[in-house]
């Protein structure tokens, strides 16, 4: 089994983005192909996708033969039942690590997942977090152990969850990737044009 395995959290409609997340191309590729690459050159494995049941078999061609990756249907626009049907596809022991990553942003460098992995790993971290700029962002890596509350209807969400662990770990790093994200086609724009 890898250091940690991995969830993808794609399953928004993208309302205000006009069309789902899933199938943005940024930089002239599919932003969702992009965190799957990321996240296999960082050795995880399983990585469970989590994507809207109308576009399955388009996100299936745009994966291609990606190794080690399962697709999953989801009916929701929570993150949290997104998260909670990922952890239910995912064979991971108590203590692996797991990196949650969200399509609504833009992978961050193989040296900061790497960093956030290695700091998960550590004895007795429940979960590690980035900043940049004194910001905090994504991924969250969390051992199985702390998320498997959420297959047992965890009425919070995850960063309440991440919150409230008992030892976490802050990583600085200088990636600004960490604090990316975009609802809009406006956000989007911005993040093309470096604003």
């Amino acid at each position: 089994m890898s250091a940690a395995a991995a969830i993808v959290l794609a399953a928004g409609e993208g309302r205000r983005m006009g069309g789902p997340k899933a199938l943005l191309v940024v930089g002239g590729k599919p932003l969702l192909r992009q965190h799957v690459e990321r996240l296999l050159e960082a050795g995880c494995e399983p990585i469970v996708v989590v994507v809207p049941a109308r576009i399955l078999e388009e996100v299936r061609q745009l994966l291609g033969d990606a190794r080690g990756v399962r697709l999953v249907a989801a009916e929701t626009s929570s993150m949290a039942e997104s998260l909670t049907i990922g952890l239910q596809h995912l064979l991971a022991t108590p203590d692996q690590p797991i990196v949650i990553a969200t399509v609504d942003s833009l992978p961050v460098r193989r040296s900061t997942l790497d960093a956030l992995i290695a700091s998960a790993l550590e004895s007795g971290v429940q979960v590690a977090t980035p900043v940049y700029q004194a910001r905090g962002g994504h991924p969250v890596v969390a051992r199985e152990s702390l998320l498997r509350v959420f297959r047992d209807g965890y009425p919070g969400t995850l960063r309440e969850l991440v919150r409230s662990a008992a030892v976490r770990r802050r990583l600085y790093v200088d990636d600004p990737a960490v604090g990316h994200d975009f609802d809009t086609p406006a956000d989007l724009a911005a993040l093309d044009t470096g604003e």
